[in-house]
């Protein structure tokens, strides 16, 4: 039996026709929960075919388990993370989909549900909702995890956070590279707060010798081709590193198989000589080469569901001429390939891309055809482009393969853009030509940040030696923008401060375009130098002086010469006036910030739709400056107005001005809050908070930050029109995000840290949450204390406060003892803090807490305790009588932090 084969739990990865329902859907994807289950095998007709003996579904090979992967996959699966990730990758053929089966059906036989999680984009059958509980432990598998819409991925995972928080949740994806999907989704999981492993990559083969597992594989194959005893003898060269892939040893002992029978010899290219093998049939059917032709197509886009969908296809590819030959040709299709769907592709999936690389470079006609109709789409299926693509990447060590890619890319650029995978393993095997053209299209937004990056330090690696000093700081000034996009401030200062040399010294100070050319550079190189803790104020001038000096007289030439020059003084400006503030000049900077701001309006009265955009941006710079100088009416009034222009900017172009319009509602809330319009300002900062979050997400390295301070500033306008339980889900949010701030080097401190921690204790101390109060308020004492090796006032009458509250978390969890030394450690430090009343900035405060601190001591007691009366009367001696007692308010607020 195979060893795939666990206690009777067999768990099929994949198209599978075992027992199957829905355990959550979402309009984006489905997780299937698996049961159990052996599928009946195909006709006899097929099992002698290369592609049903290589599968590795089919099992006809005995599964050799990699020890060691498995060994490390379990201790991944057994850890004490609630939910956790893994990615598993590998070449094609290396034994993903095998391992991940093996690996459920252990998982299952162990008591674990086992789901598959499908991306939706594409049509799948419909299936019942999961009948009974899931187990307490889920293994979710995602096969082919790169073909997912990096959207969708983000949203499984997000939904599976917030639905299996009772529940120990391991998620296994499976890719065949690392580093095209994982950059990036570490970088996200980061941002949902998901614990994960570091990618793992299969070894493939357990350590037996390859000639015994050659030996093994060909006797199995004699076997399923009715051939007993048949023993060819193993390779000569096995030693090669390219029969370290299970596919390639199997598929040279299949094909030494065939060849014994056939007696015809080693053969040279075992690929081609399997392919035609599995060619023979298709020659036998009505018509061979539409046959081929309907191979590369399920290959590249299959399987449909429908019958109708799969024939809609074939006649707008041209490989059939209407409904009755789409039809013979699909019922031909099936009879070769059975399956409850239609077009499934070809495997296996190495298999199968050896196939396109010899069909296309055979079939000129037919490349054309396909190029159109991938670059046409008309019938493809959301989801059916990205497939395409994502195989044509993976077969594209065939040059024909590589040429469409390439004719594809050119002529549709945007379909790159469908995940950060798909554009990196797209880019791999472009001209650097047509990588060009995808790295200057427009931003497409953060989700495809660290792609960017990737594909423009390729550009900056394929740039020859002796490049010309224009093309040099093209590529730089290319790369800065895309290391400042993903956060990467350093690298970015450095490589733009390379740029603004080189473009220094072949400055043309008549040309406005060599002129403008070096500004811009300057604003890029300011706001690197800025966020790496330098001084961009002297960059930001020299831009300003540049213009100034040089420009003015040859702007006044030409119209179009003073507008690049307006514009470019109006974006110069508008960067100094943001160094000037981080630098501690507010009023310079509002100076600048309104001579950049009537800049923009003269240009967007010119050219609405061009510069309207940056007009609005200034205006949303002038709120922000006003808040700085304490003028936070005219903060609101300009606030209002750029929050306004943005939400509908950013309804049109989300990725263009949706990080804008975060920053200025965030900005907004803040004065709103200064000036009294409390609920507003939550509104504001609520939709911050949103924005943020997403963006936080793809790009924690330049939003995080900015998240932390909009969600603390929420919380503290909460506290005056939310409810315990909205203070509670925000501050519980932040302690995540500040978690993720220190763990990236990012906090420059932890005083918000600590302040979140205490105030998220006495929130939960409030409607009796003890449990959870317990250990949020102790390491906020701990944070505290660090923070600072000698508090002050407020952080003495802070850190009373929360001994205070912890006491009453200790006491309401039955622990007595340890409630009363908390008691009694706010009654020292309150006693040693009012001890002189002339030192003190608000003694009637820290009395007042000291008080309660005496109250809480003597709840904490035995009644007949001396300790307890002598706690009470200290109470009693603070507040006065008893009946004066039960006037004040019974909970004390915090002082202010």
């Amino acid at each position: 039996m195979d060893s795939s084969w666990i206690g009777g739990h067999n768990i099929q990865i994949g198209e599978v026709t075992g027992d199957l329902s829905i355990l959550l859907e979402r309009p984006s994807f489905r997780l299937e929960l698996l049961g159990p289950a052996q599928s009946p095998g195909p006709p006899t007709s097929v099992r002698h075919q290369p592609s049903y003996l290589l599968h590795p579904g089919n099992r006809v090979v005995p599964y050799s388990p990699p020890v060691a992967d498995l060994r490390a996959l379990t201790a991944w699966r057994d850890g004490p993370e609630g939910l956790s990730v893994l990615l598993l990758h590998g070449p094609g053929g290396q034994g993903k989909t095998r391992t991940a089966q093996h690996f459920a059906s252990r998982a299952a036989a162990e008591g674990w549900s086992v789901a598959q999680a499908r991306d939706l984009t594409t049509p799948v059958p419909a299936l019942p909702l999961a009948r009974g509980e899931i187990g307490e432990q889920l293994l979710i598998v995602v096969d082919y995890a790169e073909r997912w819409r990096y959207t969708s991925l983000l949203e499984m995972l997000a939904s599976v956070r917030s639905a299996g928080r009772d529940h120990t949740v391991r998620v296994l994806l499976l890719a065949r590279s690392h580093t095209h999907l994982w950059d990036q989704l570490e970088a996200e999981l980061d941002g949902l707060g998901i614990a994960f492993a570091p990618p793992a990559a299969l070894t493939g083969f357990p350590e037996r010798s390859r000639e015994t597992l050659f030996h093994e594989a060909a006797a199995s194959f004699a076997r399923a081709l009715e051939l007993p005893g048949l023993s060819p003898p193993a390779p000569d060269d096995l030693a090669d590193p390219s029969y370290a892939s299970p596919l390639t040893l199997h598929m040279a002992a299949l094909a030494a198989v065939v060849a014994a029978v056939n007696d015809d010899g080693r053969p040279g290219d075992i690929s081609r000589y399997l392919l035609l093998h599995e060619q023979r049939r298709w020659n036998a059917s009505t018509d061979a080469d539409t046959m081929r032709a309907l191979v590369a197509l399920a290959t590249l886009v299959g399987p449909f569901a429908t019958r109708n969908s799969a024939r809609e296809l074939l006649i707008a590819a041209g490989v059939t001429d209407g409904q009755a030959e789409a039809n013979r040709a699909l019922t031909a299709h099936r009879l070769l390939y059975p399956s409850d769907q239609h077009l499934v592709p070809l495997r296996p999936d190495r298999f199968a891309e050896d196939f396109l690389g010899w069909y296309l470079g055979r079939d000129d006609e037919f490349a054309d055809d396909l190029a159109t109709l991938l670059v046409g789409g008309e019938v493809l299926r959301d989801g059916d482009a990205r497939q395409a693509l994502l195989v044509l990447a993976n077969a594209a060590r065939h040059e024909a393969v590589r040429d469409l890619l390439d004719r594809v890319i050119i002529r549709r650029p945007e379909l790159a853009e469908t995940s950060p995978a798909l554009m990196l393993a797209v880019a791999e095997h472009l001209s650097l030509g047509t990588v060009l053209v995808v790295a200057i299209r427009p931003d497409p937004g953060v989700e495809l940040a660290y792609a960017r990056l990737k594909l423009t330090q390729r550009i900056v690696e394929a740039v020859p030696e002796g490049e010309s000093d224009t093309g040099a700081i093209m590529v730089w000034e290319m790369l800065g923008g895309q290391l400042l996009a993903c956060g990467e401030n350093a690298e970015a200062a450095r490589v733009l401060g390379g740029a603004v040399r080189l473009a220094r010294e072949n400055l043309n100070p008549l040309d406005i375009t060599s002129l403008t050319g070096l500004v811009d550079l300057l604003n890029l190189y300011s706001e690197a130098v800025g966020k790496t803790g330098g001084d961009p104020v002297p960059i930001t001038a020299e831009a300003i002086q540049i213009l100034r000096d040089h420009a003015r007289e040859g702007a006044e030439e030409a119209e179009e010469d003073a507008t690049t020059y307006r514009a470019a003084m109006a974006k110069s400006l508008s960067n100094h006036a943001k160094a000037l503030v981080d630098s501690g000049d507010p009023q310079g900077s509002l100076t600048a910030a309104l001579e950049a701001e009537v800049l923009y309006r003269e240009l967007a009265a010119r050219n609405l739709e061009y510069f309207i955009p940056a007009s609005v941006r200034a205006t949303a710079r002038i709120a922000s400056l006003m808040h700085e100088l304490d003028r936070p009416h005219e903060a609101v009034q300009f606030g209002l107005q750029a929050a306004d222009a943005l939400r509908r900017l950013s309804a049109s172009d989300p990725p263009t001005h949706q990080p804008d319009y975060a920053s200025t509602l965030h900005n907004l809330g803040l004065s709103l809050g200064r000036v009294g319009r409390t609920g507003e300002a939550a509104d504001a900062l609520t939709e911050a908070a949103v924005l943020l979050r997403h963006l936080a997400e793809h790009v924690p390295l330049c939003y995080l930050e900015e998240l932390g301070g909009c969600l603390f500033s929420l919380a503290g306008e909460l506290e005056e029109v939310g409810t315990v339980d909205e203070l509670i889900k925000v501050r519980r949010e932040l302690v995540g995000v500040e978690r993720q701030l220190r763990e990236a080097g990012l906090a420059q401190d932890d005083r918000r840290f600590a302040v979140t921690m205490i105030l998220l204790g006495q929130n939960l101390v409030s409607v009796e949450n003890y449990a959870q109060a317990l250990p949020v308020l102790t390491e906020g004492i701990a944070l505290l204390h660090n923070e600072s090796a000698v508090l002050s006032e407020g952080q003495v009458t802070t850190s009373a406060h929360t001994y205070v509250n912890l006491s009453k978390a200790q006491n309401g969890l039955g622990d007595r003892s340890a409630a009363a030394e908390s008691a009694r450690e706010a009654v020292r430090v309150l006693s040693a803090l009012t001890a002189d009343p002339d030192d003190l900035d608000d003694f009637d405060e820290a009395v007042g807490q000291l008080g309660m601190a005496w109250g809480q001591l003597a709840f904490c007691l035995p009644e007949d305790d001396p300790e307890c009366t002598a706690a009470w009367s200290e109470f009693q001696r603070i507040f006065g009588d008893l009946q004066e007692a039960e006037d004040q308010p019974e909970e004390w607020s915090a002082p202010d932090t």
